[in-house]
């Protein structure tokens, strides 16, 4: 089948247990530490074992120790972590770090798709910054930091914790086509908090017992590449069961049609039908149009005439669309997706070889809004007017009966069939 085709645009990676072998180093040099820390102090009490000390790992370290010592005092808790993190530090400056299995070359991989690659690490600076410029460099080849385009940890500014290194991650990226691959809860949370996919690593440092929510779970760090090459089949093989030269891709307001249609788009080209993408968003209005019913939002939104006369009426007659705000010129030749709202409506749907409407949760297509505008205007917007607009819309024009596929995007990496490792 070859090299597998990656549509998302960022990866963002959790650090120990991810790609970082943390085991290796850590349980030795906590040992030491915690021994050191209990002389000055003159406890008589037993260590942590090796579980207790790799439960720490990937969690604020502060609150790590707060559960393995619960019984020590703050200020005795906070000698022993100190004398842990400065044991730790001499073990990395001894180069005792080592790379997760895969983990550079999956890396590589990653790098030579053009696909972006973030950390997001509930670590201190002076580690993170460590490992970046440290691991993997002892080893005569290229630093961690020579494949990360951005890293955040408990020290970057705006950082309260790791979903907001996420969220600042993806802003930063400038794309909500992204994955977060990790092994604790606390990856799954940070992702889950930004309506990103997450993808489970099994054979990281989440302790028995903990429950990762997860939309894959892996079992090392080789089979993540051909995982997120799923999304690229799963769309190829909906493209085949909804042929067509001018395709309509609808559905609810951050349902993702955006990406859909853009990926959709690559897959056809890479499959030799070039293939363009017109956004229906292109065409609306600067003010709305009170002329149309209250409950037309589809007039009253946007410019059905100049749509009519740029894309939609070319396209019937075999010629060239005109290009603007909504996309580029379409040549009569080429393949054309139309993205937006309201597309099953009577007036749109007969230009349409095939439709396929994009169906997910209300609940998940708040998050996404919540995740997009901080300010949770949009999320007013999307819950008080949007989505009661859209079911009523669907009553009237069901999925089922309009579109030709009715597909669930709930799991961005596609259904199970292609997400399983």
């Amino acid at each position: 089948m070859g090299a597998p085709l990656v549509l998302f645009d960022a990866v963002i990676f959790d650090l120990d247990g991810t790609l970082v072998a943390t085991e290796r180093f850590w349980v030795a040099a906590a040992l030491r530490g915690a021994e050191r820390a209990f002389a000055e102090l003159g406890l008589s009490r037993a260590l942590p074992s090796p579980e207790e000390w790799l439960s720490m790992v990937g969690l604020p370290l502060e609150l790590g120790f707060a559960r393995v010592f619960a019984d020590l005092p703050p200020a005795q808790r906070a000698l022993v972590q100190a004398r842990c993190v400065e044991e730790e530090h001499a073990a990395l400056d001894a180069g005792g770090a080592a790379p997760m299995p895969g983990a550079f070359e999956l890396l590589g991989e990653l790098r030579t798709r053009g696909v972006r690659i973030g950390i997001a690490s509930n670590c201190s600076q002076a580690y993170l910054d460590s490992m970046l410029t440290r691991l993997g460099a002892r080893e005569g080849g290229e630093a961690l930091g020579a494949f990360v385009d951005e890293a955040r940890c408990l020290d970057s500014s705006r950082v309260r914790n790791k979903a907001d290194m996420v969220r600042d991650l993806v802003q930063r990226f400038g794309s909500r086509a992204a994955v977060m691959v990790g092994d604790r809860a606390t990856d799954a949370e940070a992702a889950h908090a930004n309506a990103l996919p997450h993808v489970h690593l099994a054979s990281g440092l989440a302790p028995r017992g903990e429950s990762v929510t997860c939309e894959a779970t892996v079992h090392a760090l080789n089979e993540v590449l051909d995982l997120l090459g799923g999304r690229a089949r799963w769309i190829a093989d909906v493209l085949t069961r909804a042929p067509g030269r001018t395709v309509g891709v609808t559905g609810r307001p951050a349902v993702g049609k955006s990406i859909f249609a853009r990926d959709a788009a690559r897959v056809a080209s890479a499959a030799g039908r070039t293939t363009r993408v017109v956004a229906l968003d292109g065409f609306l209005r600067t003010a709305p149009n009170n002329n149309a019913a209250p409950d037309d939002h589809l007039e009253r939104a946007f410019d059905l005439e100049q749509f009519e006369t740029a894309v939609l009426g070319p396209r019937r007659r075999g010629e060239t669309t005109g290009g603007g705000p909504w996309g580029p010129a379409v040549a009569a030749n080429e393949s054309l997706v139309v993205q937006g709202l309201f597309l099953a409506d009577p007036r749109l749907r007969p230009n349409f070889e095939r439709l396929i409407h994009l169906s997910a949760p209300d609940e998940l297509l708040l998050r996404r809004s919540a995740a997009r505008d901080s300010s949770g205007a949009e999320l007013v917007r999307l819950r008080r007017d949007f989505l009661p607009a859209h079911a009523a819309f669907e009553l009237r024009h069901p999925p089922e009966r309009c579109a030709d596929l009715v597909l669930d995007v709930e799991n961005s990496l596609g259904p199970p069939a292609w997400r399983q490792p």
